[in-house]
């Protein structure tokens, strides 16, 4: 064959299933694409479907059928749930551009209706009052301290849009994570079905809410901006023309601008809530309660490269860091002290404080202990016939990076999906970050009462429902994350996060992990091209 026969080309104007259903026909016949996709249907994607992805468990070709799916006004703290999945291809509103004065904060139900609805309002009033003058002031001191820097070249509203730029860097502090944000991502039907199941198992309401509206965001009528164009001028021309023929153009009009067709009608079915990450999540918080008694939180900000450890420690180990409140060192450090070696292949249950943990999978028990391999074993004991893995159990990574990070900064970090990230539960037992501009505007005092009153509001909030107190918690408040991830990702963060344009918060975490890599693998490390954090250049953007 020759290089005149050969056929390169992208596809617009099918809709998810239909276009799906055409790269599986195509992978399965020797016929063009272009014959396939030019007479298949809705329907006759519906049928094909239903017989190799239902009836025979093809599951691979759900994944051929992608949605753009867009969620606006939720809360920080549901958009960081929504986008905590790596097969999406996504953007968050940023706070360096939102207006707060339009775009407020969300009240979840269950505090709507509570004695502590009035507190949590006023907390909130306050935090948006107070990062508004934040803002204000550091703006006027940026304007004074970089005003030697500023580019010749600058033109004004370029320079105002910088000053503004950075001074909401600081101020984003004070921002609740209840505050509206608004996010869109692309990503297949399997992995939008799989995600819907994992949000409503949620306690939250509002995120069992999300949950629902994605579902029948999938199977309604999709938001059609090119048919929403066109129907004004098919309705003019209609009242114009009256008649069967124009009937029949219009009807054809809008079948080829697929008007009032929804996304992905048969693929987005099983979506009921996922019990076995849920179930997993409590056996591990029982026995962290039990196996971590009396140990203090590390609430140190910064990075810390794990130890490689045997595999079976580290799931041990994941599992324990995902159910408390504990730095992954001082998880690791508990384990080996409490699990010494045992000849015995079939220890006794584990009991304490009314929690019993299941006998140990098989293994080489006596190099890890029996605790050891029976914490582990949680992993999979509620797991059900259809269950993929928990994310728990993706071990063997050779870089498992502990940050304990503002949640500001998260965020930020939050969007890197190749690596594998175990997301602590949001609470202020970690205490907060005062960035430098606070101080040297002189607002550090009342920036602390805010945040102190925030921590002790969320910790009531916390005692009338678990995970409601993070939504009265500013973005100041630190958070622990374990990521886990190869050299490459690393060298991408790293190279993304260190430079002058980035926020200051993360450029500093970054690097951490840039230099944690260098200390252990200067080979690997010395080619990564990073930028110190000392070296600033406020009008880069």
């Amino acid at each position: 064959m020759g290089d005149d026969q050969r056929r390169v080309f992208s596809v617009v104007g099918t809709l998810p299933e239909p276009g799906g259903y055409a790269v599986a026909k195509f992978s399965r016949s020797a016929r063009p694409y272009q014959e396939w996709i030019r007479e298949l249907t809705q329907e006759g994607a519906s049928r094909f479907y239903e017989q190799f992805y239902f009836a025979y468990g093809h599951a691979s070709i759900a994944d051929l059928a992608h949605l753009t799916l867009v969620a606006e006004n939720i809360s920080i703290v549901a958009a960081i749930e929504v986008l905590d999945e790596q097969l999406v291809d996504a953007q968050e509103s940023s706070t360096r551009y939102q207006d707060f004065r339009r775009r407020r904060y969300f009240t979840p139900p269950e505090v709507r209706d509570s004695s502590l609805a009035s507190a949590y309002t006023e907390t909130c009033d306050r935090l948006f009052t107070a990062y508004h003058t934040l803002h204000q002031a550091v703006a006027r001191y940026f304007a004074d301290r970089y005003a030697a820097e500023r580019p010749s070249d600058m033109p004004d509203d370029e320079y105002q849009r910088t000053l503004r730029a950075r001074a909401f860097d600081v101020a984003r502090y004070l921002l609740p994570s209840s505050t509206l944000t608004g996010l869109g991502y692309l990503c297949s039907a399997r992995t939008l079905e799989r995600q819907i199941r994992r949000l409503a198992a949620s306690p939250l309401d509002e995120i069992r809410g999300i949950a629902g509206d994605l579902g029948r965001a999938a199977i309604e009528p999709a938001f059609n901006p090119l048919a929403s164009r066109i129907e004004p001028t098919l309705a003019q021309f209609a009242a114009e023309h009256p008649g069967p023929e124009t009937d029949e153009l219009a009807a054809a009009v809008r079948e080829a601008t697929l008007s009032g067709a929804a996304a992905a009608p048969t693929l987005v079915r099983h979506t009921e809530p996922s019990a076995y990450p849920r179930a997993t999540l409590e056996a591990a918080q029982a026995a962290a309660q039990h196996l971590l008694a009396g140990i203090g939180p590390d609430g140190s900000r910064g990075v810390s490269l794990a130890d490689p450890v045997d595999p079976t420690l580290e799931l041990a180990a994941t599992l324990l860091y995902r159910a408390s409140h504990l730095s992954y060192d001082q998880i690791l450090e508990h384990l080996r002290r409490q699990a010494p070696p045992s000849p015995s292949p079939s220890p006794s249950p584990v009991e304490g404080e009314g929690m019993t943990l299941p006998p140990p999978s098989r293994g080489r028990v006596g190099e890890r202990g029996a605790l050891v391999d029976t914490i582990a074993g949680l992993a999979y004991t509620h797991r059900g016939p259809h269950d993929d893995l928990v994310r728990e159990a993706r071990v063997g990574y050779q870089l498992v990076f502990d940050l304990c990070i503002d949640q500001g900064a998260f965020r930020d970090l939050h969007r890197h999906r190749n690596c594998i990230q175990i997301i602590q539960d949001f609470t202020p037992v970690y205490g907060y970050d005062v960035p430098d501009a606070v101080v040297e505007v002189s607002l550090e005092a009342e920036y602390r009462t805010l945040m102190d009153e925030s921590g002790a509001l969320a910790v009531r909030l916390d005692e009338q429902r678990a995970g409601l107190g993070q939504y009265a918690l500013p973005l100041a408040y630190r958070r622990r994350a374990l990521f886990k991830m190869d050299a490459a990702e690393l060298a991408y963060i790293a190279e993304q996060r260190t430079t002058p344009a980035g926020h200051f918060s993360y450029r500093e975490i970054a690097y951490q992990m840039y230099q944690a890599l260098r200390e252990r693998h200067p080979a690997l490390a010395d080619p990564i091209r990073v930028t110190d954090p000392a070296i600033e250049d406020f009008f880069e953007r």
